[in-house]
């Protein structure tokens, strides 16, 4: 039961990113996002990870590998924005 509760709430912390890294690929870029953010976030995205392998808890590892992921995808369009799909 309390892995269940654990890959559950992984589930829903992991897809609260859809929603933001949608409306960036969308816009294009990700100009209001700082580096600051995504430097602290993604640090601290593998030090659960490095938690889970070791701990060998896969409802903290697996949600927090697609977690970081989604973060890389993230910070690729801070990095290098693309056309805007509205622009065209």
């Amino acid at each position: 039961m309390i892995v269940a509760i654990g890959f559950l709430s992984g589930i829903l912390t992991t897809s609260a990113w859809l929603p933001q890294l949608w409306r960036t690929w969308h816009r294009g870029k990700a100009d209001d996002i700082s580096f600051g953010y995504l430097g602290v976030l993604g640090t601290g995205i593998v030090g659960w990870i490095v938690y889970g392998s070791a701990s060998g808890q896969p409802a903290v590892l697996i949600p927090n590998v697609v977690t970081f992921a989604l973060l890389v995808g993230l910070t690729a369009l801070k990095v290098r924005p693309r056309r805007s799909a509205l622009s065209r």
